[in-house]
């Protein structure tokens, strides 16, 4: 299959999964697209749902005050001298200032609790339009693959589940994939063995190693058989492996790993691994030592690059 040249546009991630939504200020359709107009009523009315959510504490805030000065209002109408009006006058004039005062200080709060209140009446028909955001985003699978993936970028920070993470996975493959690409890989782990994945982590162990890390390693660990059933299996364990040397803690975590596949580490790795054995001897474990010794003794005894290593050491 041939690759297909990308460039994603930028993934903005925010510091609330809620800042990905946007709401409809008609019908109160959600949607987390970044859409022009409502998918619903086609009207250019979509807001950000922390927005709207202060619009609405603004307006139930107002509605308070005008209550405020309604019954002081009320209060002067139906006084029957000079003295009582000045008096429900000034209580009533008190009494909006306060509450003015209170609003200010609790402007916050009130917005969080009618953003908790908008999200929670409303949790079927989010759910509802999330689903259709994801059909929107699967309908240009066929003609517009980059923008699919975007799109489903986008609901995954939202929508929790593998199938949209192996959809991810499986559009990542249509790609070139480069090292100055924004790719990731925790997000993307599911909780079975699928060889797509085990694909792509043998990919991005050749670009992007410091995307492996422990959830990674022990997804590896959990189905090595499976993966070594394909085809570049015994690569793809061999990469992971790699990348567990560029740290100390991951060889001393998955030392078994690092020594079934450190005969097919490539020698700039082994290096690094013959490295970190000759400056922690008492560390690293007597069967992970014996055999990048033995390998050292097989492959490497002559080359220079070990030679000055094992003087310094």
């Amino acid at each position: 299959m041939k690759k297909i040249p990308v460039h994603f546009r930028p993934h903005k991630p925010t510091r609330y999964i809620y800042q990905k939504l946007t709401i409809c200020k008609q019908c109160r359709t959600f949607t987390a697209l970044d859409e022009q107009q409502c998918p619903a009523c086609g009207k250019s009315s979509l807001v950000p749902v922390e927005q709207y959510a202060v619009s609405t504490a603004k307006r139930s805030m107002l509605t308070s005050l005008l209550i405020a000065v309604f019954i002081g209002l009320v209060g002067i109408f139906l006084s029957n001298t000079l003295l009582q009006m000045v008096l429900c006058g000034a209580a009533g004039l008190l009494l909006v200032t306060l509450l003015w005062f209170v609003q200010r200080q609790v402007m916050t709060q009130e917005m969080n609790r009618a953003l908790l209140v908008l999200l929670q009446q409303d949790q079927d028909r989010l759910g509802q339009d999330l689903y259709r955001d994801w059909e929107t985003a699967f309908s240009n699978w066929d003609t517009d693959k980059q923008l699919t993936y975007e799109l489903l970028r986008e609901l995954s920070t939202l929508l929790h589940n593998d199938t949209i993470r192996l959809q991810q996975v499986a559009l990542l493959h249509y790609f070139a994939l480069r090292k100055d690409m924004d790719l990731v890989l925790e997000p993307l782990l599911i909780t079975n063995y699928d060889p797509l994945l085990a694909d792509y982590i043998g990919e991005l162990t050749k670009i992007k190693r410091d995307l492996i890390k422990d959830s990674a390693f022990q997804y590896v660990l959990n189905y090595e058989l499976e993966i070594l059933g394909l085809e570049n299996g015994q690569d793809i364990l061999a990469g992971v492996a790699g990348a567990a040397v560029r740290m100390k803690r991951y060889v001393l975590s998955y030392s078994g790993l690092v020594r079934r596949y450190a005969h097919k580490l490539p020698k700039d790795r082994f290096l690094r691994l013959y490295r970190m054995i000759q400056q922690n001897p008492h560390e690293m474990g007597d069967r992970l030592t014996s055999e990048v010794h033995r390998i050292y003794q097989e492959k490497y005894q002559w080359d220079p690059d070990f030679q000055e290593s094992s003087i310094r050491g």
